[in-house]
């Protein structure tokens, strides 16, 4: 019998990403449909910029939502979002590369290569938000704060 609660338990992460990650992707998906086919600029910038709203919205939605990182701090939450906007800065590369390949090389049609780059981006992003938001990834975070407060007390 399979226990469903071990289950979940074990795989909660990935399964709370796939919805929340899906909510980032649609946001992405429909300011890229917006920018190159409502307003037809074209679609590399389109990309771009689609990719930066979403990537706002995936933050919020993976630090708080996704892997439940709770910390306040301005200098952790700072810490935390250049790491994730770094990591997401290689998916864009790798985002732009497909869509230049799909479009442009293949020929496949613009809305159905962003969908495709979008699954193929989303799992790069799994594992780097993954990396970024975890708690015993937050070594980095623990020595901020540590050197914040020794600071403090040398004032």
């Amino acid at each position: 019998m399979v226990n469903w609660h071990a289950l979940y338990h074990r795989y909660r992460h990935f399964l709370r990403y796939t919805f929340y990650g899906f909510i980032a992707s649609a946001v992405n998906v429909g300011v890229y449909f917006l920018f190159t086919h409502v307003w037809q600029w074209p679609y590399i910038i389109g990309n771009n910029i689609a990719w930066l709203i979403g990537n706002i919205v995936s933050f919020l939605l993976t630090k708080s939502l996704v892997f439940h990182s709770r910390y306040d701090d301005w200098l952790v939450v700072t810490s935390e979002a250049v790491s994730f906007l770094g990591f997401r800065l290689l998916s864009l590369v790798a985002d732009n590369v497909i869509m230049f390949v799909g479009i442009s090389l293949i020929h496949i049609p613009s809305m159905w290569t962003k969908i495709g780059d979008q699954i193929l981006v989303g799992l790069f992003n799994y594992a780097t938000s993954r990396w970024t938001f975890l708690k015993q990834n937050h070594f980095a975070a623990e020595r901020i704060r540590q050197r914040r407060d020794a600071k403090k007390r040398i004032e």
